[in-house]
């Protein structure tokens, strides 16, 4: 007998490797985060914290982190961070501000780099590392998957980037509903609320409303993008948990 794979299971199989690498990769973050000395001097400037590369058949990429402390953020000055004022709701509330981007060559000639940007309050190291954990579980995840898009790595059913054009033009919330980052932001949270034990929208809800908070998003947008989220939840991951007995996660379910 030919026991035919159904699509979820064929994508879940890569899933697995993928989990198991990013465990891996987070691991090594965090245990040259725990080196940091929180009595260390603040710092207006990013220090490398570690370079970490991977080159074997199934991922090539390398993982480069920076840091600076900080107790006492004004985001608006941090030329890294300006941009994105929600993630001073997020060092308030979890003690560190984060961001990552992907660096890759279209045309197959290097290996991807994701960069990995975090503000630590040192008043709140090491409480700070538990939840950070998490975040960066989906934030390895979300930019492995972006280097599986294009390049060396694309897998072939994965969603292709929109144009750099486009890209400029999307605004924050045509951002979060772009077919690639919704892919990318989906992953990411999956795998968080695999590993959390959490259902998956609280992870959006998470993510999303610091930026509602911060005004860089309307209510109906966001409706609107964890709507767009979670539909994309059901059809790729129908084993994702799901907070049912919430009127309003109940509700964007049965509009289907």
């Amino acid at each position: 007998m030919v026991n035919l794979k159904s699509f979820n299971q064929f994508i879940n199989e890569g899933l697995e490797s993928t989990i198991n690498f990013v465990d891996s990769c987070v691991d090594d973050i965090l245990k040259d985060l725990t080196q940091i000395d929180s009595s260390a001097l603040i710092s207006k400037e990013f220090s490398k914290l570690t370079t970490l590369e991977y080159n074997d058949d199934e991922y090539k990429v390398d993982v480069e982190v920076f840091f600076r402390l900080d107790d006492d953020l004004d985001i608006s000055k941090d030329i890294h961070f300006n941009k994105i004022p929600w993630e001073e709701i997020n060092y308030n509330h979890y003690g560190f501000a984060i961001d990552a981007n992907m660096i890759i060559n279209q045309a197959d000639l290097i290996i991807p780099k994701v960069e990995v940007h975090l503000i630590l309050n040192k008043n709140m190291i090491p409480k700070l590392y538990k939840e950070l954990k998490f975040r960066l579980i989906d934030i390895i995840t979300h930019e492995l998957n972006h280097t599986q898009q294009v390049g060396m790595n694309r897998l072939p059913f994965n969603s292709r980037p929109t144009s750099s054009k486009e890209r400029s033009k999307a605004g924050v919330f045509g951002y979060l509903v772009l077919p690639e980052e919704i892919e990318s932001m989906v992953e990411g949270m999956y795998v968080r609320s695999k590993k959390q034990g959490v259902p998956i929208d609280k992870i959006f809800d998470k993510y999303l409303i610091p930026f509602v908070m911060s005004n860089s998003l309307k209510k109906e947008e966001y409706f609107k993008v964890l709507q767009t989220w979670i539909y994309y939840t059901l059809e790729n991951y129908p084993d994702a948990d799901l907070s049912l007995e919430d009127d309003k996660i109940r509700k964007i379910v049965n509009s289907i």
